[in-house]
């Protein structure tokens, strides 16, 4: 059987091709920009610390930064004084396939799709990630009794090992909640804007510059 042999034109143009296709895929994602210092989890993301960072501005007065070390990837969602801002950061596992949701309100948790549906959430179960929760600010007097009352005004952040996801490109969607939008509180909004938890093709990329 004689040795078939591709013609090194074809293979030039094999690799282009290759080449082409993965730059195109690099030039889809959003660059998240590198930090020098990892930030102080203070619920202010309005601080010099993140200027560096990459921004997504949203409605309602709300915006996304974003940045990173070799180590962590570093979020806050930054609200208005009246907001609460709950942060849920979805984050598709790239060897897996499975789908994490990370959440900060006034606890931390964690949860998955791996199937059809999402797993219970896991309170105080985040390994490989923290984040600020919206803190307790006492009590005060209801008709029906005692209400826990939360602060207002804090900035939600949440930083992520990069172990803990593979890849330089993640594949993400960013939900905010508890924000005061046209007279009423409780609205809810996305990055990507008609992002689906459930359908990761409607997510964003985002890719770590090094």
């Amino acid at each position: 059987m004689r040795n078939m042999r591709i013609p090194s034109k074809m293979l030039l143009l094999t690799a282009t091709l290759l080449i082409l296709a993965g730059e195109a895929i690099a030039s889809e994602a959003t660059v998240i920009n590198p930090t020098s210092k990892a930030p102080l989890f203070d619920g202010r993301c309005d601080k010099a610390e993140w200027k560096v960072a990459t921004m997504l501005e949203l409605p309602a007065q709300t915006a996304i930064y974003l940045m990173h070390d070799k180590d962590s990837l570093f979020v806050c969602a930054k609200g208005k004084s009246g907001d609460y801002t709950v942060i849920d950061l979805y984050i598709e596992h790239a060897e897996t396939g499975h789908l994490y949701n990370l959440h900060a309100s006034a606890q931390l948790s964690e949860r998955s799709l791996r199937d059809k549906d999402w797993s219970k959430s896991e309170f105080w179960n985040h390994k490989d990630w923290s984040g600020y929760w919206v803190p307790y600010a006492g009590e005060e007097d209801a008709d029906e009794g005692k209400h826990t009352k939360f602060l207002e005004g804090s900035h939600r952040e949440i930083q992520v090992l990069r172990k803990k996801f593979v890849g330089n490109t993640w594949n993400m969607m960013i939900r905010l909640s508890a924000i005061y939008q046209d007279g009423k509180y409780g609205a809810e909004l996305f990055y990507p804007e008609k992002a689906v938890d459930t359908d990761k093709s409607t997510w964003a990329k985002f890719s770590f510059s090094e």
